[in-house]
């Protein structure tokens, strides 16, 4: 698969360099395009980004407001995503957001682990090569009947998912498509997709995404789902959530999870990423690909696999070991940190550091002012499962001590 196209705009060439080594360091083959609006001037009312895939835009700029300039562009259609570069302060991380950036960075604090997560999240790739791709229509996306697919929302090595808007009624939905990758195990990749389908068919919650159908055309599978237009709790996080939000949006997806288990099934992948929002604000789980009916001892994995991402894995997945309900609520423990705190409790430059963080490290502390929920944070966190709560019904349960008064809770 060819590298990104990525289209810079920052005055500071030094910076500009930086960036442009970042990214070709994992994308050798990489396009970059840079813009100097000190040197150029404002960018034109009718830029468009036109051919390329996402763009970086810094602030603070000399020659125009960066923020008035992310506001234009997210309003024009069909515009790349946006990853604004700024300079850290909360006020301008909310602004920023709310004016359509699909990512933020602080300058100050950049560092090519974060900007590659950044990339690779918008760009929806794979951190490995990618498979084969599918068969395309004259769009440049798979031509399925029925459907009119809109744009590509991410591309994995499996499967890729679209934005589509169903023919017959106009509606948008989301389409799971499994990608063809022959001679590579595809029967495996599809009896898990199969898999996929069947576990989120036998759920009805309302915090768990619906789907709406299952079908093959041209030999690849997909599923039909909803589509969630509220973003994903990533970006909530990344504009700042005061702890009594945080604590509320524990309990929900705690709720959704206790479905899950409830059907013998954990998620195995549970994310911010994973965590989407519908337009009218109810939070829904997504992206059950990696998830396995706890009954099933190899399933189709086989042990010994590590699937999932290391800033959430639990100790015991981190070790490819047989997991339960208790990693989930691990994995919901490091979403709640971060969810509190805007930071993840483990970094690392490469997966295994951070696996071993969550198997050796200690849990790391609150910031002052959240120290009531230091409790929750150790309980779901244990090392050992057997010393986490062992139920979302004993998580449930929990009552936080008395701490500084919060903010009421939103949506």
């Amino acid at each position: 698969m060819a590298g990104p196209r990525v289209f810079i705009i920052d005055e500071h060439a030094d910076f500009r360099r930086l960036l442009g080594h970042h990214i070709t360091t994992r994308w050798p083959d990489a396009e970059l395009l840079d813009y100097d609006p000190a040197v150029s001037g404002p960018l034109p009312l009718s830029f468009s980004a036109a051919g390329s895939d996402v763009v970086l835009l810094g602030s603070p700029s000399r020659r125009g407001d960066a923020l008035e300039w992310l506001r234009r562009m997210s309003r024009m259609p069909r515009f790349p995503p946006i990853i604004f570069l700024g300079d850290g302060d909360e006020r301008q991380v909310v602004a920023a957001i709310k004016a359509g950036a699909e990512d933020y960075i602080g300058k100050p604090g950049l560092s090519h682990a974060r900007l590659l997560e950044a990339l690779e999240q918008v760009l929806g790739r794979a951190a490995g090569p990618g498979g084969e791709a599918l068969p395309r229509s004259a769009g440049g996306m798979p031509g399925l009947p029925g459907y009119e697919l809109v744009r590509v929302l991410s591309e994995g090595d499996i499967s890729s998912v679209y934005l589509a808007r169903v023919r017959s009624s106009g509606e948008v939905v989301v389409l799971k498509v499994l990608r063809q990758v022959p001679d590579a195990g595809t029967e495996r990749h599809f009896d898990r997709f199969l898999q996929e389908y069947e576990l989120i068919a036998q759920l009805d919650h309302p915090n768990v995404v619906r789907i709406f159908d299952l079908g093959v055309a041209d030999d690849h599978a997909y599923i039909a789902m909803e589509h969630c237009s509220g973003g994903s709790l990533k970006r909530r996080i990344i504009a700042g959530i005061d702890s009594a939000q945080a604590l509320a949006w524990l309990r929900v997806i705690a709720g959704a999870l206790g479905a899950l288990h409830a059907a013998g099934i954990c998620h195995r992948d549970l994310k911010p990423t994973n965590i989407m929002f519908r337009e009218d604000g109810s939070l829904v789980l997504i992206d059950f690909g990696l998830a396995k009916q706890a009954r099933f001892k190899a399933g189709i994995t086989g042990t010994g696999a590590i699937f999932g991402t290391p800033y959430y894995m639990s100790p015991e997945q981190g070790n490819g070991s047989l997991v339960d309900q208790r990693s989930d609520l691990y994995s919901l423990g490091v979403v709640f940190y971060e969810m509190l705190t805007g930071q993840r409790p483990y970094e690392g430059d490469v997966a295994m550091a951070v696996i071993i963080q969550h198997r050796e490290a200690p849990v790391p502390s609150l910031p002052p002012g959240l120290g009531h929920f230091q409790p929750l944070v150790d309980r779901l966190m244990a090392k050992r499962p057997e010393d986490r709560f062992q139920s979302v019904e004993e998580l449930l349960a929990w009552q936080p001590a008395a701490g500084p008064a919060q903010g009421s809770a939103e949506g």
